[in-house]
């Protein structure tokens, strides 16, 4: 039987600072696709946007990791006007790819400020001049925004790719019984360094058989928005529990999901991201997180909840931050039956030597975020067997 499987996928927000201005441009998304397809279809949004988006056309085509088209492209029927707020299905194109295949998505963008999509560390997006959507060999451009991105970087220390707009979810028609794995979370998921490992682990365990589509967004919440008080306007996205229908729920090849949000309703408040009476209590956030995985178990999705990881060394932290982390921890380990299985992630990643804090050697520059080495290791810890069918 055939169906449509997402291949690649990501949330959106608010690009903020890093969105982009108006200008003839092309964006081509290059994907390693991990499960096969013999037709292409590409979900477009602007649900971020405050103005309407031109498009010059989307077409795909075989390429090598480096973007160098390998064959002809195949244009896919598209509106020419993406509305603020909107988002729209491409026609779907025949293109025949098989797991462990390059191809990709080429939108040219006439006019219109780019602010909806994400800061996707897993994935790899050219920007070129004008319309080169048919252009074999890509020749990325830069942009003067990137200064202000790599600012951030270095502010903040942490890992902020290159934003990716205007792209949500690329599906492949397949017929092998393939599946998505939906990683439902905050910049500890989206910043790649444990998902990709875990990605590479699941297409060894099952080639063909699963994608692993990456909807975390840096500093996302379970109960609140961006807050107000935050000086990059919505850039951390749209609660939890109301983005879920939107990322998770509304693509039926979803089978499983790991749910692994919650760590910045403890983090945000009485900080720069929020205000003191942001303070979340501790049973209804952990009521919010199984009401998370009720939702997706209610639609059939085998769920993996998480526990949260310590951030005592990151600037935020409190005494007091740190003691809710236990508390909800321990709620969580309490009602394990509230998931298909729970992922003591704190426990992996905890430092024996120091109560209430993450091992150094797992932590980045900013001492919150998973470096090569910590990803590594939470990636192996997953247990494969849970996504058995």
């Amino acid at each position: 039987m055939e169906r449509w499987v997402q291949t690649w996928g990501q949330s959106h927000t608010a690009l903020s600072a890093f969105s982009f201005g108006g200008g003839c441009r092309t964006f081509r998304l290059l994907i390693n696709t991990a499960v096969g397809g013999k037709r292409v279809r590409v979900r477009l949004s602007n649900v971020h946007g405050d103005a309407a988006v031109t498009l010059g056309g989307v077409c795909v085509a075989r390429c090598d990791e480096n973007g160098v088209l390998c064959g002809d492209s195949v244009d896919l029927d598209a509106p020419q006007r993406l509305a603020a707020g909107e988002s729209i299905e491409t026609g779907s194109g025949k293109l025949d790819l098989r797991p462990g295949d390059w191809f990709c998505v080429s939108l040219c963008v006439q006019s219109g400020a780019l602010q909806s999509g994400n800061l996707e560390n897993t994935a790899r997006c050219l920007v070129l001049s004008g319309d080169s959507r048919h252009a074999i060999y890509p020749n990325p451009t830069t942009r003067l925004k990137e200064t202000v991105r790599k600012g951030a970087c270095r502010l903040l220390r942490i890992q902020l790719k290159p934003p990716v707009p205007l792209f949500e979810t690329v599906e492949l028609l397949n017929s092998d019984g393939a599946s998505a794995i939906a990683v439902f979370g905050d910049s500890l998921s989206q910043q790649g360094f444990w998902t990709q490992p875990f990605e590479r682990r699941i297409r060894a365990r099952f080639p063909g058989r699963f994608s692993v589509i990456n909807r975390g967004i840096n500093g996302n919440r379970v109960l609140r928005d961006t807050s107000p008080v935050f000086p990059l306007h919505g850039f951390y996205g749209v609660r939890g529990v109301n983005r879920l229908q939107r990322d998770v729920l509304q693509y039926p090849d979803v089978s499983h999901a790991i749910l692994s949000l919650g760590v910045n309703d403890l983090i945000h408040y009485a900080s720069i991201s929020g205000k003191p009476q942001e303070k979340p209590d501790v049973d209804v956030l952990c009521e919010a997180i199984f009401s998370l995985s009720d939702r997706m178990r209610a639609n059939g999705i085998r769920v993996m909840g998480c526990t949260l990881v310590y951030f005592r060394d990151c600037i935020d932290a409190t005494d007091e931050k740190a003691d809710l982390c236990d508390q909800v921890n321990a709620v969580l380990r309490q009602n394990e039956s509230r998931f298909d299985a729970l992922f003591d992630l704190n426990a992996v990643v905890a430092d024996p030597a120091r109560p209430q804090h993450t091992r150094l050697d797992y932590l980045g520059k900013d001492k919150m975020h998973f470096n090569i080495l910590g990803g590594a290791a939470v990636a192996d810890a997953i247990d494969l067997g849970f996504f058995r069918l």
